[in-house]
């Protein structure tokens, strides 16, 4: 413990001689963890105040519904509270909790379901006709302690997880500037659209620790805060920022897209016979399963995938309930340096449409598909889809910094590797 002490306050002191604070003290974050139609389910740890009226803790379930505007508070079956418009949950207790029952993740994807997550800080419930939102107040470090693990998983080396944590405060930094992701009354929501914050649950020692330790940092190019993106395995090549959010800022950090090892050649993978050379060969890059064995499971299983569909299935998924016919042909239009499909034509017996953006492609699958890098083979019965990756590829690759972290990379190594030309900069003073 000692030891940990005298590290947080050597990093402390390095913290306070960067530059350009933006901000007088730690700012507080305001996310959106739900918003349902449905009724809430949750348990109190600790004592809380609502709207003024003192609850405490106990065994019981408590239960919100909406009437219109009105948010109605049940205790068991006896109704406890009634509140116009909004409800607000604080308390004097800092290791007060609050156990909100099957919240929903990963909405559209592979991994989509429900879940009882904790959740500290003070917590505020909107209500209008049509819904409500639980939104979460919290200082920035303390939001991140609910990030990391969930991104990178809390039994990631510490260097991965110090490289996690700035990219993610510099994700949350943008977002509280710009108000990309942001609404009325919140500022971040808690899933993929933006950054996956799921509260206390999965948290340990390490994963706060990598927080601490980064307290403050964001990354910047030319002294202005920058996105720092990053997706779970970038199949082995990383992707330029225009060919995946064209209507985006596009720093210099990345204009360069290339092979996710330490030479990062520039494969350009654009073409359809070396994006399928490259799916089918086993490359020598970092987040590469068979060459690094202390990747996760969850790695393992996405740097190479195949899936395979029917005609009648895929005809359908890809119709979305239009009679187009039987699928013909996926015609791939153009391909980014990575290889990942930014334009395609779906072409069927009595319509094709275009569709332009990685995303928007990945999305016409129900689940959505890991990544747009993938090529087609067809037979008169069957479409196999054969892909690399887990993600969009641009910036860092969670699984290469996992093992760079393992080949006893510092977590600025990792930075300037997946960010490179990008500065440190502490956004507001740290106390010692």
């Amino acid at each position: 413990m000692i030891f940990i002490y005298l590290l947080i306050c050597s990093v402390l002191f390095s913290l306070n001689n960067l530059p350009n604070k933006l901000f007088s003290e730690e700012p507080f974050l305001r996310t959106k963890i739900l918003e349902t139609n449905s009724e809430i389910l949750f348990q109190l740890n600790k004592n809380w105040i609502l709207n003024g009226i003192k609850v405490t803790s106990s065994d019981s379930i408590f239960r919100l519904t909406r009437n219109e505007n009105t948010i109605l508070l049940y205790k068991a079956d006896q109704k406890i509270l009634t509140a116009n418009d909004s409800l607000v949950f604080i308390s004097n207790d800092d290791s007060a909790t609050i156990t909100i029952k099957d919240v929903p993740y990963g909405v559209g994807w592979w991994w989509e379901g429900k879940e009882d997550r904790i959740y500290e800080g003070k917590l505020c419930i909107y209500t209008n006709a049509q819904q409500m939102q639980i939104v979460v107040k919290l200082p920035l470090e303390q939001y991140l302690k609910g990030v990391i693990p969930y991104e990178i998983g809390n039994d990631a080396p510490l260097e991965a997880l110090k490289a996690q944590a700035v990219a993610a405060r510099s994700e949350a930094i943008m977002a509280l500037t710009s108000g990309m992701y942001g609404a009325d009354y919140y500022d971040l929501t808690a899933d993929v659209e933006c950054q996956v914050f799921s509260g206390n649950k999965k948290r340990n020692k390490m994963t706060d620790l990598a927080v601490d330790l980064t307290r403050s940092i964001i990354l910047t190019e030319n002294n202005h805060p920058i996105n720092a993106y990053y997706a779970s395995n970038c199949g082995g090549h990383s992707e330029i920022i225009q060919n995946v959010w064209p209507d985006r800022p596009d720093p210099e950090t990345y204009s360069f897209a290339g092979a996710d090892n330490e030479k990062k050649m520039n494969m350009n993978l654009s073409s359809e016979d070396k994006v399928r050379e490259w799916i089918l060969s086993d490359p020598d890059v970092f987040c590469n399963p068979k060459l690094n064995k202390n990747l996760p499971s969850w790695s393992k299983t996405n740097f190479r995938w195949t899936k395979s569909f029917s005609v009648d299935s895929i005809s359908a998924i890809l119709s979305n309930g239009v009679d187009n016919g039987l699928l013909r042909n996926i015609q791939v239009k153009k391909r980014g340096l990575s290889g990942r499909i930014i334009d395609a034509r779906f072409i069927f017996e009595k319509d094709s449409f275009d569709v332009k953006g990685e995303l928007n492609i990945r999305q016409l699958w129900q689940p959505s598909l890991r990544s747009a890098c993938f090529f087609v083979k067809q037979d008169s019965n069957f479409f196999i889809l054969k892909g690399a990756g887990w993600g969009h590829g641009v910036g860092m690759c969670q699984s290469g910094a996992i093992t760079m972290a393992f080949n006893g990379n510092t977590f600025k190594s990792i930075i300037e590797h997946y960010y490179p030309g990008t500065d440190l900069t502490a956004i507001y003073p740290v106390q010692k």
